[in-house]
């Protein structure tokens, strides 16, 4: 959509309205709306090497940039690509059929060097206004619709092409990539910065201008700069493969190990792209399995735990060659359906002990996991601050996977058996997070706690979300062994990219005189080492997690840019919240800056500098939430994508940071 300003035809006025017509346009947003990216192919490259990636996305025009969070990673646009509209297609297959005689010519007495024949293949085209790239288009356009089992969609129809190179010594792990357009900022998207070696399967369709044009030629130095095992040959442990599943397609990829070797096979789709909103799942479900050369299957899974990105453990059983086999459950597929798959006699950790721990103490890490050369990690120190750390363990061969880690800012105790029944809780004091474990199937823990009569007190569980196995339930009674409150699965809109809301929250009223028990249980009746938890529990300030959306604004410069902030009311908190910018940079500032009593969300106005800017601008917000019993709350307002899931289920799922892009103000008409 284009904007155009219209003014009065006054000639005495002229000089006003145009400087009125400037006023107006600096104040107006884009006009364009912002590029969205719907997925990132291959979406990781290794440590010290340049890969070269495909977006996908709508509204990807003129792209200038992209933004990598983190050190270490550049980024070079090459190419920007969007099918071409039907007259065009048209016109060019019309055009197409005035060079056929010149093309047949040179197809005479073939097959030639295709060295020789590009250059006279391209004259040709472009004596007849043809463009190469718009052919290639053409052709993808016309094998997409012509195969029965894809379907179009025009939220992933625009590709950008671009070179990033990974610095050797980059941070490994999860970063977000946004692209930088000349209509603003993209939302972020996921790439992975890895160790290991990287390949990718090979192109399901490759375009070849001479064959495509029915011209034979020779090759005299055919290479795949991709890095993919095109000659089908096995690929070489360990490694990470990069694949896409289309519909009805099956991956396979072949490799040697030896006897005795302890295979992982850990694949990333609903990690890389997490929410899919017209797709059945809302995400890849991907399935893994391993089969020998004879094709009989040896192994095989489809999640893991209760994540839906499947991990495999396998024991070699004989010296040999082996099938990787990659497929979604019910064989959809698009170009969206991403995967990263790393394979090898890696390190895996499956388990974390304790779950967490005090913020500014140093904690006895221990591991639970295969492959591992790591099982403590004596006097972990950890941060000043409260929140969740991803922790790895060694391995013979690099570094593990990473499991959760939660850092509390609560005094902590750990629970003392045998607790099992009413009249043998444990007495604790609160504010304060407790420790521990259904050890046995049947187990539940009881603690006992004195607050202020008739005040809510909240109890809240830290395990599911932390790769503990337990389904936990609360249920917490009055001094007189009354039931008071009950809870099973809180959906904590707050979790970002949980699938199984399996830890319990309750908030309940105290009793006149402030006694009450809680009851921990595992609502599956399981039990086991592996089956801790940590229970929270606190009586005070109000718990309000808040999130900003989008993650990307887009503004031009002296105007105004347009943001929401929700407000995640857990615990029944119905007052006021008022915002505030922490740091601002120059010239920007709030302009609205309350969400109401008794509101979700809030839209609020920024008002942006009034020149463009030359990188981005990164933002911070805080919430201040007035409170009866002390000084005022404060809280961090989280970045976060407002994401749309199959069966419309939404989601606001935190990202890396808040940022604002501000572009120059478009020149002002001025009508004769």
């Amino acid at each position: 959509m284009q904007f155009s300003t219209r003014l009065p035809k006054l000639r005495t006025r002229r000089l006003a309205e145009t400087a009125l017509g400037f006023l107006v346009v600096s104040l107006l947003p884009l006009a364009a709306a912002p590029p969205r990216i719907g997925y990132v192919y291959p979406a990781g490259g290794q440590q010290g090497t340049t890969v070269e990636i495909e977006l996908g996305g709508q509204y990807l025009g003129a792209p200038e940039g992209a933004i990598v969070s983190g050190e270490g990673v550049t980024v070079e646009i090459l190419e920007h690509n969007k099918l071409p509209a039907a007259q065009v297609i048209g016109d060019y297959r019309d055009k197409l059929r005035t060079v056929r005689n010149e093309l047949k010519a040179l197809a005479k007495g073939g097959p030639h060097p295709e060295s020789e024949l590009l250059p006279e293949i391209e004259e040709i085209l472009a004596g007849a206004e043809l463009d190469p790239k718009k052919v290639r288009q053409i052709d993808q356009y016309t094998r997409q619709r012509n195969d029965p089992k894809r379907q179009l969609n025009s939220q992933i129809g625009e590709t950008v092409r671009v070179r990033i190179t990974i610095a050797p010594r980059a941070e490994i792990g999860l970063r977000h990539l946004r692209l930088n357009t000349a209509q603003g900022l993209s939302n972020p998207v996921r790439f992975v910065v890895g160790r290991l070696p990287e390949l990718r399967e090979p192109p399901a369709w490759k375009f070849h201008l001479p064959t495509y044009l029915g011209i034979e030629t020779t090759s005299e130095n055919e290479e795949d700069s991709s890095g993919t095992p095109e000659t089908g040959g096995p690929v070489s442990l360990p490694v990470t493969l990069n694949g896409q599943i289309l519909p009805g397609e099956l991956d396979e990829f072949v490799f040697s190990a030896k006897e005795g070797d302890q295979v992982v096979v850990a694949l990333e789709a609903r990690k890389l792209v997490p929410y899919l909103a017209d797709a059945v799942p809302g995400w890849f479900q991907s399935v893994v399995s391993l089969a020998d050369t004879r094709g009989r299957q040896l192994a095989f899974a489809d999640d893991y735990r209760f994540d839906p990105d499947p991990v495999l453990f396998y024991k070699i059983p004989r010296d040999g060659e082996f099938r990787l086999r990659i497929h979604d459950s019910i064989f959809r597929g698009r170009e969206d359906f991403v995967y990263r798959v790393t394979i090898g006699e890696l390190p895996f950790l499956t388990g974390l002990s304790p779950l967490g721990a005090r913020a500014g103490t140093e904690v006895d890490l221990k591991f639970q996991g295969g492959n591992l050369s790591e099982r403590e990690r004596p006097g972990f120190p950890l941060p000043e601050r409260g929140g969740i750390l991803d922790i790895a363990a060694r391995g013979t061969s690099g570094m593990s996977n990473s499991i959760a880690f939660h850092v509390g800012d609560l005094p902590e105790d750990r629970e003392r058996e045998d607790n099992n029944r009413l009249g043998a809780a444990n007495r604790l004091e609160h504010p304060m997070i407790v420790n521990g474990s259904i050890g046995y199937p049947g187990d539940q823990d009881f603690f006992r706690f004195k607050g202020t009569g008739n005040q809510p007190m909240t109890f809240e569980i830290f395990a599911r979300r932390l790769g503990s196995p337990i389904d936990t339930n609360l249920t917490v009674y009055d001094d007189d062994g009354k039931q008071i409150g009950w809870n099973d699965d809180f959906e904590n809109p707050s979790a970002g990219l949980t699938t199984h809301h399996a830890d319990a929250r309750i908030t309940v009223t105290l009793p006149s005189d402030g006694e009450c028990f809680v009851r921990v249980a595992d609502t599956q009746n399981r039990g086991g080492y592996a089956y801790a938890y940590r229970l929270k529990v606190t009586q005070g300030p109000p718990d309000v997690p808040l999130r900003a959306t989008p993650s990307s604004l887009n503004a031009r410069a002296g105007g105004n840019a347009q943001l929401t902030v929700h407000a995640l009311r857990l615990d029944g908190y119905e007052g006021p919240i008022q915002l505030e910018l922490v740091d601002a940079p120059p010239g920007v500032s709030l302009k609205s800056h309350t969400i109401p009593a008794g509101e979700e969300s809030a839209k609020i106005s920024l008002q942006v500098p009034g020149k463009p800017t030359s990188k981005p601008l990164e933002l911070s917000l805080r919430g201040r939430i007035p409170w009866d019993g002390g000084p005022d709350v404060l809280t961090e307002v989280t970045p976060a994508e407002d994401m749309t899931q199959a069966f419309i289920l939404k989601h606001l799922v935190p990202v890396d940071r808040l940022l604002l892009e501000v572009k120059p103000a478009p020149p002002a008409t001025e009508e004769p």
